[in-house]
């Protein structure tokens, strides 16, 4: 869709050229726009296969612009939820300042102690003053922003600037739903599949042979295990998985970190409008699994339905769709890792066991817990916790937006937030009670390097 120059500021020049907002008025009733090269933003739309919300048809902030990633950039089409106050988080077009620097700072932590390849990387945070208007309806709590709890958010709104080479699962089912059934479709769509599923740096000499992309489906899973194992060995929670990381592995929306610096395991309690809110913290490597037992039983179900002799070019494509199913098949059968419930268990336990270095009494209890973890996450059931006494931790991270909670661990781990996790927190609070553009932008550049 056209975009018009907005007013946001940029920290340095190399990202000057994504100072843009959406322009929906620049589009004309019975006319197209040839000329799409430099002035357009291809929003992504997503259908999602768990936890979806009606009238979000996919990115309503965000989109893809001259080789970029742009989150905050307004309202897009695929927030057909715009006139649904109960979604106004996702539905407002609007990205809050304390949103866009824990994007920023999370991605120079994990950067700088070797961890940037499991992410898709903060690159670039703009800021700009709210207009009047918009400050009146940031103040009515009709925005994603919270003022009480970050003041920035009174004052100012953000774009935050990603490399645009990714897609996500929720991206590929809504293509495989809305292309077509010719041969050239379907033998592209899949290209593409393979393309990124693959590390950016193995992109080359795409097959797009059955073998090959079931063969990449089983690496991506097994990579993306890996980083979420990576993230729990530094107490590192997301909160919200749902489409928010890409088919290669990485994780994609970095805006409510929940860091720790060491392992933990716990509950967070909190409260958002006026409801008492309880979560589970921790082995979020689970929900990563439920999501990719999804995808793998939804591809194998489209397969089979273009398999069928009544869609049209079925002949010609029935051959290549047979054989991709029945590798897909084979590389997931049950024996696969990803249907294996008590050896996942027992890897994420003695993944964070291992870092804590816990004794075999206190192995056995995290075991425990890993599994009441495992059937909350994958099969939705009540959490049945062992009975371990949990305590309320004295120091919290920094606080995740839009609201904030307190925690609980279990007894037997002695975590509290690290070093690394308490500067972290400090330059969160330093820059989310600044009111002044020009300061945060200044104290933003600074906190990088603290965090560093």
């Amino acid at each position: 869709m056209p975009v018009r120059r907005s007013q946001f500021v940029a920290a340095g020049r190399r990202f000057r050229a994504f100072n843009v907002e959406v322009a929906q008025d620049r589009i004309n009733s019975f006319s197209f726009t040839p000329d799409r090269a430099n002035n357009v933003l291809y929003y992504d739309l997503q259908t999602q296969l768990h936890n979806s919300y009606a009238g979000r048809h996919g990115s309503g902030r965000s989109g893809f612009y001259r080789g970029r990633y742009l989150k905050g950039v307004g309202r897009t089409p695929a927030a057909a939820n715009w006139n649904n106050e109960r979604d106004l988080y996702h539905g407002s077009g609007h990205l809050s300042v304390a949103s866009a620097i824990r994007e920023r700072l999370i991605t120079v932590f994990l950067q700088a102690r070797g961890l940037g390849d499991a992410i898709v990387p903060c690159e670039s945070v703009l800021i700009r003053q709210l207009s009047a208007a918009q400050k009146r309806t940031v103040q009515r709590a009709k925005s994603s922003s919270c003022p009480r709890f970050a003041p920035c958010d009174g004052h100012m709104i953000a774009l935050t600037v990603k490399p645009a080479d990714f897609a996500r699962i929720s991206n590929f089912v809504f293509a495989l739903d809305h292309t077509g059934t010719a041969p050239e479709q379907i033998g592209q769509l899949f290209l593409d599949l393979e393309y990124y599923l693959r590390p950016e740096s193995e992109r080359i000499a795409i097959e797009g042979a059955p073998e090959t992309i079931a063969r990449c489906l089983d690496l991506a899973f097994c990579r993306a295990l890996e980083k979420f194992e990576a993230f729990g060995r530094i107490g590192l929670n997301w909160l919200f998985l749902d489409s928010n990381f890409t088919l290669d592995g990485r994780f994609f929306d970095l805006e409510t970190p929940m860091f720790f610096g060491a392992p933990f395991i716990g509950i967070s309690v909190g409260a958002a409008d006026g409801v008492r809110l309880r979560q589970l913290v921790g082995f979020e490597e689970f929900g990563l699994v439920l999501h990719w037992r999804l995808f793998i039983a939804w591809l194998q179900a489209r397969l089979r339905l273009l398999c069928a002799r009544e869609i049209s070019n079925s002949r010609a494509t029935r051959p290549f769709l047979v054989e991709l199913q029945r590798r897909i098949a084979d590389r997931f059968s049950d024996r696969h890792l990803l249907y294996r419930d008590a050896e996942l268990a027992q890897r994420a336990s003695a993944n964070l066991a291992n870092a804590l270095a816990l004794n075999r009494r206190d192995r056995f209890r995290l075991t425990k817990i890993a599994r009441a973890f495992f059937a909350w996450r994958v099969y939705e059931t009540p959490p049945k916790l062992p009975n371990v006494s949990w305590q309320t931790l004295k120091s919290p991270p920094a606080p995740v937006t839009p609201f904030p909670r307190q925690f609980k661990r279990a007894s037997f781990i002695q975590t509290s937030p690290s070093a690394d996790a308490e500067r972290f927190a400090t330059a969160i609070e330093q820059l989310s009670s600044t009111r002044s553009l020009t300061e945060l932008l200044g104290l933003l550049e600074r906190a990088e390097q603290f965090i560093r």
